[in-house]
């Protein structure tokens, strides 16, 4: 009996070490999506210049701690250097563009530019949070500021150029006050309300005093807030893409 329940715990201890192995090696024959090395800038082509890397880097930093959006850049050799499963440059870059969870959960608002070089692709794709409208205004960013330098074989000068238009393109309808330093305006304010405050208690309004300085309390509390609205961490936000934006080749 005894030998019974050690054979059959061998065989099931043979199967489950077999089940293992052999998911292993069809994840492994799967291949996968790159790891994003940086928050704004993942050159894995090697085709951008140290200044239009940084210029991008800083360009995307800035969008994402004034509007909230965050935005990638990333060049591939090819597709098929990750061996997965996509067969078309649009279904890569939105299953890594998922994968990586660009842009914030609730808005959404994650781009993605890729460009894969030896397939001569390249595609921006957008979180779910944007309209179709959008759509045709990154296919005039693709054909009318990428690809045209892509031709000539500038990457970095097309890539930065196709940043530049994404920028433009997915801030026309935020307001003008999403670009401006509120913080400063919230500061200087502040400084008001105190003045103001201890104007009133020194000419004998001590209700209206402290009523300035209650202001001012809780526009201070108001601006910590606006201070800590920017990156805080590294890493996506975990947005999601339906697939929006648009494609070109070369």
């Amino acid at each position: 009996m005894k030998q019974r329940l050690l054979s059959r715990a061998a065989i099931l201890y043979l199967t489950v070490i077999c089940a293992i192995f052999s998911s292993a090696i069809i994840a492994r024959g799967q291949g996968s999506y790159p790891e994003p090395a940086d928050d704004y800038v993942n050159d894995f082509a090697q085709v951008l210049n140290a200044p239009d890397a940084e210029q991008i880097r800083t360009m995307f930093k800035n969008l994402e701690y004034q509007t909230g959006i965050e935005a990638v850049v990333v060049t591939i050799p090819s597709i098929n250097a990750y061996q997965t499963a996509d067969a078309s440059i649009e279904s890569f870059t939105t299953n890594l563009f998922n994968t990586w969870g660009i842009g914030h959960k609730r808005a959404n608002n994650g781009v993605l530019i890729l460009v894969s070089v030896e397939d001569r692709k390249c595609r921006i794709e957008l979180g779910a949070g944007y309209g179709s409208a959008y759509d045709a205004a990154m296919k005039q960013v693709v054909d009318g500021l990428m690809v045209p330098y892509f031709k000539t074989g500038d990457y970095s000068r097309g890539i930065l150029e196709g940043a530049r238009g994404v920028i433009e393109n997915t801030t026309k309808k935020i307001s003008w006050f999403a670009f401006y330093k509120w913080h400063i305006i919230i500061g200087v304010l502040i400084i008001v309300c105190i003045f103001a405050g201890i104007s009133c208690i020194r000419s004998g309004n001590t209700g209206w005093g402290w009523a300035f300085f209650g202001i001012a309390a809780m526009l201070f509390l108001f601006l910590l807030k606006l201070l800590t609205m920017g990156k805080s961490s590294s890493g996506f936000g975990g947005g999601s893409s339906f697939g929006g934006g648009a494609s070109g080749s070369w």
